[in-house]
């Protein structure tokens, strides 16, 4: 075989080897990513057998409000549609189950500054990770939206304006451990 030849038959040999190696590399990377998602939702819901149930309603009689300290955040959790009004979304932070919410309830709590890890649970479990700060308060929206056999839920942070809009039209959540 010549020079020639031999150059070119490793370049077809490079050539098809690249397409194997990216896809290699790509599901390796994937891999690491669905690792790191479920370390992240381990964080944010804790164990699966550690899962809180609870009986849920609403209380139309009051409209509490948490207040906010020097060394604490506040957070509502407010789901703010009628959508899927039955169905629960339970709420997490750092393993720890807090509450329930319903169609157009709210929920609150204080925690201490820093980095946390909230789930929101209903067919699945949607995590999201927030830095917080001493004396600010956060608002939380709790999704809701069709899934396969029950709602899915999506847990997204919402500015002060748009929070404080729908925490005024929200019920409180009211709830027992079954």
């Amino acid at each position: 075989m010549t020079l020639f030849q031999r150059c070119f038959v490793a370049v077809l040999i490079f050539l098809f080897a690249l397409p194997i190696i990216a896809v290699a590399q790509k599901d390796k990377d994937k891999d690491e990513e669905q690792s790191t998602s479920k370390e992240i939702q381990l964080k944010a819901c804790g164990p699966e057998d550690k899962e809180v149930k609870y009986v849920a309603d609403t209380d139309k009689s009051q409209h509490p409000t948490g207040t906010v300290t020097a060394d604490t955040a506040l957070i509502y959790v407010i789901r703010s549609t009628m959508f899927g009004n039955k169905v629960q979304t339970k709420l997490a932070v750092d393993g720890e189950w807090k509450g329930v919410n319903r169609g157009d309830n709210y929920l609150f709590f204080t925690v201490k500054p820093g980095e946390h890890y909230f789930c929101s649970r209903a067919e699945n479990r949607s995590v999201l990770v927030l830095t917080v700060e001493a004396g600010k308060t956060y608002y939380l929206a709790q999704t809701i939206h069709m899934g396969m056999w029950k709602a899915r839920t999506d847990l997204v942070a919402m500015d002060d304006a748009d929070g404080q809009k729908e925490l005024a039209k929200a019920h409180p959540s009211t709830w027992t451990v079954k």
